[in-house]
């Protein structure tokens, strides 16, 4: 036997899968797996092959230019309680522990057997070994999924506490669509355009423009404001129920909300911001440092104890008790933000983003000092943070930038004008004007 090669190692997964591929009593070999491919993604690959009947698979993989089947230094994945993997098969940080590295290159190969018999040959995939690399620089376009304008996209449990999950889009009219509910690990949510279906219990009225949605993890429903200061939540995506502005306290529409797992954060027209700890009384601020009652918030968001929402005349509000705001005046006619953490080599850099209507793109790291970049004629709409910042807009614009860097670079494949826009499972999803629909894995 040998010592394991580093975190990813499972052992006593590794133990039985090398008991399997060394030999095993009363069953068979299984030939070498037909049509083996291997697609990058962010952080993750996406493997397929030529599934047979009855028989078991074992995926092995390390870094580098090439791995066998047995390989000690390899990490075998034999799927649970050793009974082998399925096509498709995702490598990602739920499977493997770590996630893979963007920019290393992965080797992999496929074995088999029949009835616990002796592990057969393996294959590799077609195009050899494979490098993960960031998302948002390429794009691939959906056929619509509808004439509607979708402003927000969501992703969360699809039923309560289960362990099941959709994606969720509203948008005018009431309108509001979702994804079938399955397991987290849906590889062809990636490699292929979601499928959109019309939730089949009772929905918002059609006089409800709906701006945003967004899923609390604590509360364990989805929350999406819109027009006369309305709420609609559900908790199994198909279901949902509406609060009016006796509610909210405010007839205003209610451009964007964020959560941060328990707290959620609603801000709209003239000034209108409203937080709620349990989805259905809301409450005003007690403290804003300046009058923003002509201002027109568009954007919130919260991560690492921070909450930032931006809005027209390139104002800037910052919390962390959503009781008190702190404002400040940048530039631009800023329309969305949006937050996320990432970690390199040990080390968690949080990250801000408020794009603009005028092109502005503003850019912080602590919710506080933001550096300021501009793309002239682009405007602006809709911001994601992943393992880039990601900022959208009209006619298909698309442009992103390095976490560590200060430069943007304009992306391909996008059309549309695009409103709303997620990251989830390493994949930005965004939907937009006439059902437009986008996707970046």
């Amino acid at each position: 036997m040998f010592l394991p090669k580093r975190r990813l190692l499972v052992a006593a997964t590794l133990s039985a899968a090398l008991l399997a591929a060394c030999g095993g009593g009363g069953g068979s070999s299984a030939p070498a797996p037909l049509n083996v491919t291997a697609a990058a993604g962010d952080g993750q690959i996406f493997v397929a092959w030529d599934e047979l009947p009855g028989v078991e698979y074992w995926l092995w993989f390390k870094d580098g230019a090439s791995v066998s089947v047995g390989d000690k230094n390899a990490i075998a994945k034999v799927g649970a309680s050793g009974n082998g993997l399925d096509s498709p098969y995702l490598l990602d940080l739920v499977r493997t522990s770590t996630a893979l590295t963007n920019g290393t290159q992965y080797a992999l190969i496929i074995n088999g057997r029949k009835d616990g018999g002796e592990g057969g040959p393996g294959a590799t995939p077609v195009g050899g070994p494979v490098t993960p690399r960031p998302a948002g620089a390429t794009w691939n376009a959906a056929t619509p999924f509808g004439s509607t304008t979708m402003n927000g996209v969501a992703y969360g449990r699809s039923i309560g506490s289960t362990a099941r999950y959709s994606y969720v889009a509203v948008g005018d009219g009431g309108t509001i669509y979702n994804t079938a509910d399955t397991d987290e690990a849906r590889i062809y949510r990636s490699i292929s355009p979601l499928t959109w279906t019309n939730p089949t219990g009772t929905k918002p009225a059609a006089s409800i423009d709906l701006k945003a949605v967004v899923y609390d993890t604590s509360l364990g429903q989805y929350y999406a404001v819109g027009s006369n200061g309305s709420v609609v939540y559900s908790s199994d995506i198909n279901t949902w129920t509406t609060l009016g502005s006796a509610a909210t306290g405010t007839t205003e529409t209610l451009n964007a909300i964020a959560s941060s797992g328990g707290t959620l954060v609603a801000v709209g027209n003239n000034g209108t911001l409203r937080y709620s700890t349990n989805g259905t009384t809301w409450t005003t601020p007690a403290s804003i440092s300046e009058d923003i009652s002509a201002i027109n918030l568009k954007g919130v968001t919260y991560t690492n104890g921070v909450w930032v929402a931006v809005g027209s005349n390139g104002k800037v509000l910052t919390s962390t008790s959503v009781g008190t705001w702190t404002v400040s005046t940048h530039s631009g006619d800023l329309t969305a933000a949006a937050s996320g953490s990432y970690t390199t080599n040990g080390t968690t850099t949080h990250y801000y983003l408020a794009v603009g209507a005028d092109g502005t793109l503003l850019t912080s790291t602590d919710g506080s000092s933001w550096a300021t970049a501009t793309q002239p004629g682009v405007a602006f709409r809709t911001a994601a943070v992943g393992s880039r910042l990601i900022a959208m807009g009209d006619n298909g614009a698309v442009w992103y930038r390095e976490l560590a860097g200060t430069t943007w670079a304009a992306a391909t494949g996008a059309s549309g004008n695009m409103l709303g826009m997620i990251r989830a499972q390493n994949i930005y999803t965004a939907v937009g004007a006439a059902g437009a629909s986008n996707h970046s894995y």
